[in-house]
């Protein structure tokens, strides 16, 4: 473990030390590493002994519901509790927590930041970034060990899904030794990789296929098939009775594409934004292009989102794209 790596490790057991009560955050649209890293950092904090409510602005998508006390995180501020800081996990930047939390993380007596990804703005007292780490979950679990605290299953489950599907089930360029070491040290608390599996990957309800079909029928493919574009509309959730959380993942299929270096998953919001999701492969640095729309990632999985209608917006973003994978644009 590096020098830096270290203190910043005891700045956060330092700061989790010192305070009591404790509001938790992570971003809006919560993946796999999201849910785990917000589940996990609210079983550390109670086995230190804190008090701590866990907030997210959009609900749990149900492929981690499974997650020990996933049902006590709560979707709205409150404003009878006085907490003494407050911990965001896996947040790129603070306004990553969503506009009905941003007011009381600006408010908080005292911040800690913990994340993993390649843009981000300090926005902490406490600013831990790791983006050598392959997940905000692989980051806890150093924590854990330098607070000499075993997790337990529940704490090593959640751990687990965070790198599971923040490495792509092992399969993206942030798998390394390390991360199989981890793996290996969690199962050996109590994580079941089967299971986690089967709750992540194979509980799709009718609904959600229903929605996966209609988005796959948009796909288009640019830059000599390099580029896979596909769009996911309100009219799709409203006519197949399904939510937006449903979506998590879709983005996978275009990236499974052989010739594609990059895949793009354009979706309407609802609130005169286009969320913009980017894969890619190789040296296809997709946080760069997000950075461009105030977005920000890591090099090959990154998001923006972009004021404007689906049409126009597809057409503008697809031709930045087109130019900086054919050496046109730096980006």
């Amino acid at each position: 473990m590096s020098d830096l790596k270290t203190l910043k490790i005891r700045e956060v057991i330092t700061a989790l030390l010192n305070y009591e009560r404790f509001m938790l955050f992570t971003h809006v649209h919560p993946d796999g590493d999201a849910m785990g890293a917000i589940v996990a950092m609210q079983l550390i904090l109670r086995r230190l002994g804190k008090r701590v409510d866990a907030y997210t602005q959009d609900p749990c998508p149900p492929e981690y519901a499974f997650l020990g006390s996933v049902q006590e995180i709560r979707n709205r501020p409150s404003d009878s509790v006085e907490y003494d800081a407050a911990i965001l996990v896996d947040c790129g930047d603070m306004e990553r927590v969503g506009e009905k939390f941003l007011d009381s993380v600006k408010a908080a007596h005292f911040v800690i930041n913990i994340d993993h990804h390649l843009v981000n703005k300090p926005v902490g007292n406490v600013n831990w970034v790791e983006t050598a780490a392959s997940s905000t979950c692989e980051m806890l679990f150093d924590l854990c060990m330098s607070l000499s605290l075993a997790p337990d299953k529940a704490l090593a489950t959640a751990l687990y899904t965070g790198i599971l599907t923040d490495t792509g089930s092992f399969r993206y360029s942030n798998t390394n030794a390390r991360v199989f070491e981890i793996i290996s040290a969690l199962v050996g608390f109590g994580a079941e990789p089967a299971r986690i599996a089967g709750h992540v990957y194979d509980s799709a309800s009718p609904e959600k296929l229903k929605l996966l079909a209609r988005v796959l029928q948009t796909i288009e493919f640019h830059a000599s098939s390099r580029i896979v574009t596909a769009e996911l509309t309100r009219s799709m959730i409203a006519d197949t009775s399904s939510n937006y959380m449903e979506s998590e993942g879709f983005i996978n299929h275009l990236r499974s594409v052989k010739s594609a270096d990059m895949a793009i998953l354009f979706r309407e919001t609802g609130e005169g934004l286009i969320h913009v999701s980017m894969r890619s492969r190789g040296d296809i640095n997709v946080a760069r292009l997000a950075q461009r729309h105030g977005g920000g990632g890591h090099k090959q999985a990154a998001a923006c989102r972009i004021p404007g209608e689906l049409h126009s917006v597809r057409s503008m973003f697809i031709g930045e794209a087109v130019s900086y994978i054919n050496g046109k644009s730096n980006v």
